[in-house]
């Protein structure tokens, strides 16, 4: 003989399928309510600073009494801290992304550690210490990184967790001739991986110094029909507000002039463009 449910059974299963649905979005809402909690405790607990390190940016002279330069390091909270200070060699790639590699054998850093104690302050005496002879400006980050270090450390109110801070700060080596120079090497159209018309510049710093292209704008030109498209701010991605280091060049895509046609021919077209680039100095 077959089952067969009737109208008050269904009544009764829909009503309990609904305090079943009811219950667990009521345990999911009060989980995202303890989770948040959770996190302003982890936010509001913390220090916002451990310590402090100036200045944030300096430029070195080969030789000389000027090779050599001091910072400043003041541990403003009340725990003992440890510091470590390293210097590192700074370049770009071609899509403007730095990197970073180990410095040590250009600099004297004196010390390179230090423990403060809570509310003192540390003299860094840093030495330039590379080749003597700098056709092209050589640029360094300088890194003071927080240790972890428990000795001394205060216990009342302390925090579960312990954020380790850093500062990277721009560390240059001046030229012995200074020359500003920034251009478009190359204006070229492109299909993008996904399909779209777009253009290609290639930017590049011939000085001797490093740029910072604020407000930077870029006036592409068609030869042959005598057109011409600005772009800036945003538009040119990377570009905008990047700081160019000397002699480095990079390539960004921009989308295409909607008032150009795209070429059919992109090999014969390599030529027909170029183009020119402003900033603020």
């Amino acid at each position: 003989m077959g089952f067969r449910m009737s109208k008050g059974h269904e009544i009764e299963k829909s009503t309990l399928h609904s305090l079943h649905m009811s219950g667990m979005i009521h345990r999911m809402n009060r989980l995202k309510v303890k989770i948040m909690v959770f996190l302003l405790l982890i936010f509001t607990v913390v220090p916002v600073f451990a310590f402090q390190f100036s200045p944030l940016e300096q430029t070195f002279a080969p030789s000389g009494v000027n090779s050599t330069k001091t910072y400043t390091i003041v541990n403003d909270s009340n725990d003992s801290i440890a510091i470590e200070i390293s210097a590192l060699t700074r370049d770009i790639d071609s899509a403007g992304k730095e990197k970073n590699e180990n410095a040590a054998a250009y600099f004297s850093i004196v010390p390179s550690k230090v423990i403060l104690k809570p509310q003192s302050s540390q003299i860094v005496r840093v030495q330039y210490r590379g080749p003597r002879t700098v056709p092209t400006e050589m640029a360094f980050r300088l890194r003071a990184e927080q240790i972890p270090y428990s000795m001394g450390r205060a216990t009342e109110g302390q925090s579960m967790f312990n954020f380790l801070y850093v500062y990277t700060t721009s560390l240059y080596v001046s030229p012995t001739r200074t020359t500003t120079k920034v251009q478009v090497d190359q204006v070229v159209p492109v299909i993008t991986s996904d399909g779209r018309e777009a253009l290609s510049l290639t930017i590049s710093n011939t000085g001797t110094i490093h740029q910072i292209l604020n407000g930077v704008k870029v006036e592409v030109i068609n030869n042959a029909t005598r057109q011409s498209v600005v772009y800036e701010g945003a538009a040119l991605g990377v570009v905008n507000g990047l700081n160019l280091l000397a002699g480095k060049t990079v390539t960004v895509q921009v989308a295409w002039p909607q008032n150009m046609t795209f070429p059919k021919d992109l090999a014969a077209a390599e030529k027909v463009f170029t183009a020119k680039v402003s900033y603020n100095n």
